[in-house]
């Protein structure tokens, strides 16, 4: 696998050479140069095109963001303010959705009916099936867009940015109509913390990850009032100690900028951005998966049937004899692997 001088090849294992739509010199220049080094490519169909993906290791160069000592806070929301950043001179920056998703709902909708009325495998069915991938296509790759350039932005001049810990999923699971659920994901929030856990470390700056039950925007930043009955659908709510108007987004985004947390405020590291944000350890890859047993655990020993009849067959495991792991590895050694199979 390599990527021709030309910058418009590149040759894949067993498929051989293909033309790329995209100028390769970009990271054509880092490889002739000894930056970068290729470890794998992907072919992959996405939205009826085919993609290929260069995963590299590329030697950046030590970076500093413009102003190392302030910091931002970043409250993310799935409505029309789709990102509010309170930036360090009490500037609120509101960021609108990346997409008019509404919009391309209703034309979505439309070619979906359009689809369903033609023929199989017809002229017109596979060029209707084509328009709805590309509604799909330019909906994720505006959303795409909007990330990077924000993600970019804010590392580049801050040291320190403050976001909040989201469970998404369990919002997308918590919201009760459809169409709320929908809005979840196509807001895309979850990548921002990862996108802003890489591009920190790139830029030489520092994410902190406010604790996940912080109460940003139940918290008045003015005085400190707590309103504990907060619903989702108030997005202006009045202090109930100084009797002021809160903004809702504008309010949350100051109190993570300012907060300074507790044991979760430290730097991301390469765990968390893998995991999008949330530390596991590595998986153990012992036994292989089989029918009737657990994930990870293998079956041993002989199958015969119960005692009671009925059909049903009771499995009897024979202890393995207990072996040592290595913890840096995080697997058995081949032997133990070997005989796992022999069952």
């Amino acid at each position: 696998m390599r990527l021709e001088p030309d910058r418009r090849h590149l040759v894949l294992p067993v498929i051989g050479k293909l033309r790329s739509k995209e100028n390769t010199r970009r990271l054509e220049r880092l490889v002739a140069k000894g930056r970068a080094r290729v470890l794998s490519m992907t072919l992959a169909e996405q939205g009826g095109r085919l993609f290929v993906s260069v995963q590299a290791i590329v030697a950046h160069q030590p970076r500093t963001p413009a102003d190392p000592a302030a910091r931002c806070g970043i409250d993310l929301g799935i409505g029309h303010e789709w990102v509010v950043i309170a930036h360090g001179d009490d500037q609120i920056e509101r960021v609108a959705h990346p997409t008019p998703w509404a919009a391309l709902q209703r034309q979505g909708r439309r070619a979906a009916r359009q689809l369903s009325r033609r023929t199989v495998d017809s002229r017109a069915h596979r060029h209707t099936k084509a328009k709805c991938a590309a509604l799909a296509r330019r909906a994720a790759n505006l959303r795409t867009n909007q990330l990077h350039t924000l993600t970019t932005t804010l590392t580049r001049r801050y040291g320190t940015i403050v976001v909040e810990d989201l469970d998404v999923r369990a919002m997308g699971r918590g919201m009760g109509r459809r169409a709320f659920r929908r809005t979840v994901y196509q807001a895309g929030i979850g990548k921002v913390r990862p996108t802003l856990a890489y591009k920190s470390g790139q830029q030489g700056g520092r994410l902190v990850v406010a604790d996940r039950w912080f109460g940003s925007s139940k918290t008045h930043h003015g005085c400190g009032g707590y309103l504990a009955d907060l619903r989702l659908d108030q997005r202006v709510w009045v202090c109930p100690q100084c009797g002021l108007l809160v903004d809702r987004n504008a309010n949350a985004a100051l109190n993570l900028r300012d907060w300074t947390g507790g044991p979760v405020a430290d730097r991301v590291d390469d765990r968390d951005v893998q995991r999008g944000g949330v530390a596991a350890p590595a998986p153990f890859v012992g036994e292989p998966r089989r029918a009737g047993s657990r994930a990870g655990v293998g079956v041993r020993g002989s199958t015969r049937p119960s005692s009671g009849g009925g059909g049903r067959r009771r499995q009897n495991p024979t202890p393995a004899p207990a072996e040592e792991r290595n913890p840096e590895q995080g697997y058995q050694p081949t032997g133990a692997h070997k005989r796992a199979l022999n069952w």
